[in-house]
């Protein structure tokens, strides 16, 4: 049986952002599962009041009840690769002992890896002066342009945009605030991806997750893409990307089954 990939998208986005690095992943013979998180809820527009009332603590539990069930389901534990919010999802549940590996993709960083820059608060300008955890927020349409898409082609930048979907003010309030993560719990395998252009999780964050992650019982790998941003997932030089984590996931977790 197939070893299974659980992608876990970030803040704003589905799963079916994960669509070109999917195909990828599963030409090369690895089985992938990329829900969107509470999608009933987490609309493009006039989300539900319901949506106010979740935060980041609900998104790691119904990753870690997906990580359960496949592991019902397969006998074993799944590899997360998280994206942006995704990828800090995705630390929690290494450290919760539910995966057999971790990708951290441009990750949100836990508290003790925090680095605030201004290209930070332009991305997120609406949401900082708004300062409501009590309302559903969108990154506004500027700031993802420049701070998320900014090594995507500008012709796909509208139709990206016209999917990115609200998330509580509770939820930008956790990631804003931070969660702990402690690395002496980590023990399975993980790779953390910096990109050098991103202006959403900056690489001098990401890169004190190098450090954090190097002391963990089994230390983790660390690279950084200097022509990438934010997007990395799906912007001009993701296929070598890809290449790159398929390559890491055979040295370090075993190749599936039926490669």
């Amino acid at each position: 049986m197939s070893r299974r990939l659980l992608l876990i998208h970030g803040i704003g986005c589905a799963g079916s952002v994960w669509t070109p690095m999917r195909r990828f992943l599963e030409r090369a013979g690895w089985t992938c599962e990329a829900p969107t998180l509470f999608p009933e809820y987490r609309l493009a527009e006039n989300p539900p009041d319901e949506l106010n009332k979740l935060g980041l603590d609900d998104y790691i539990t119904a990753m870690s009840e997906e990580c359960r069930r496949i592991r019902e389901e397969t006998g074993e534990k799944p590899v997360v690769i998280g994206h942006s919010m995704g990828g800090l999802i995705a630390q929690s549940l290494v450290e919760m002992n539910m995966t057999s590996g971790g990708v951290f993709l441009t990750p949100a960083q836990p508290r003790d890896c925090h680095a605030v820059t201004p290209a930070v608060a332009i991305t997120f300008l609406n949401i900082v002066l708004s300062q409501n955890r009590s309302t559903a927020h969108k990154v506004w349409k500027t700031g993802f342009k420049w701070g998320v898409l900014n090594c995507v082609p500008r012709a796909r930048h509208d139709e990206i945009y016209a999917t990115a979907l609200y998330d509580s003010g509770k939820v930008y309030g956790n990631l804003a605030d931070g969660i702990v993560i402690r690395e002496e719990r980590f023990q399975v395998p993980t790779l953390t991806i910096a990109a050098s252009k991103d202006r959403a999780t900056p690489a001098k964050a990401v890169r004190k997750m190098k450090d954090k992650y190097a002391r963990a019982p089994v230390p983790g790998d660390f690279r950084e893409y200097e022509n990438h941003a934010h997007w990395i997932l799906d912007e001009p030089g993701s296929e070598q990307v890809a290449a790159d984590i398929l390559d890491w996931l055979e040295l370090k977790v075993g190749l599936p089954a039926n490669a």
